[in-house]
């Protein structure tokens, strides 16, 4: 075997090893991103998803037919409500691991990166009737800015659930979250007050409302009073562009909720 062959071999031997070790590499990838994202899809996801989009169905809103831009996405297991009314649903989520896997599992689906904090983005989605923003808002450090841009969006309402601290002040509350795909992606979030929302709301979108009932979920507190001590709680509310008469939406926070 001449030496012109033996450095030919030698050459094409080297350059499969390396193609190997970066499809092991890449292999190893995809498996630790599967094994993050699995985090969507775990039973206490599947609890409160299920509370969640059972509670929307019962406030009776105007929903079919409409163009909606959903918000913090993660994996697109909300999105499947909207599309059974009709809707045409634009799916977004902050990271693009998220985005990759919705693309995976739903590709007839409208799925984007869409990161919140990027506000100069914000106009190039164009509007929508509906912005979809569910469990998402408290993984943010700037809810003020964040709902300004998303009523920007909408041309009727902006449908929101989060994390909130009790208390009748208003305020944001900073707080460190954990590195994890279904948490905030610099880090810090924030737990603002039910009547921080109510205000940011009105301010943006010209109506604020809270719903009457509460998701059937220990998340969702009942009594705003005297609140369990626990480490999430949760209210759902509405911004709109225009009045809502809907006996499920109230115009003042109450002190007491019950279950849908």
């Amino acid at each position: 075997m001449n030496d012109i062959v033996r450095n030919s071999m030698f050459a094409v031997g080297k350059k499969m090893k390396s193609m190997g070790e970066k499809l092991i590499t890449r292999s190893r990838f995809l498996k630790s991103e599967k094994e993050k994202i699995k985090i969507f899809q775990n039973e206490t996801y599947q609890q409160i998803n299920n509370a969640r989009l059972k509670h929307l169905a019962s406030l009776n809103l105007p929903l079919a037919g409409k163009t909606v831009l959903e918000v913090g996405a993660g994996v697109g297991l909300h999105t499947h409500f909207f599309e059974e009314l009709d809707c045409k649903v634009v799916s977004t989520d902050g990271r693009e691991e998220n985005v990759d896997d919705m693309k995976r599992h739903f590709p007839n689906r409208d799925n984007r990166l869409f990161n919140l904090l990027d506000f100069d983005s914000y106009a190039s989605f164009g509007e929508f009737d509906i912005v979809y923003c569910y469990g998402t808002l408290y993984h943010t450090p700037k809810p003020g800015e964040i709902l300004k841009g998303l009523s920007s969006l909408s041309r009727e309402m902006l449908l929101l659930e989060t994390c909130v601290t009790p208390g009748e002040h208003i305020g944001i509350h900073l707080t460190l979250e954990t590195e994890s795909f279904d948490q905030a992606i610099g880090v810090v979030g924030c737990r603002p007050t039910r009547p921080w929302i109510m205000e940011a709301l009105k301010k943006y979108c010209g109506y604020s409302y809270v719903t009457k009932t509460q998701p059937n979920h220990i998340d969702f507190d009942l009594d705003w009073q005297i609140p369990v001590k626990k480490q999430n709680h949760r209210a759902v509310f509405v911004g709109s562009k225009k009045t809502i008469i809907n006996p499920l939406l109230l115009t003042e926070l109450p002190d007491f909720q019950e279950r849908n």
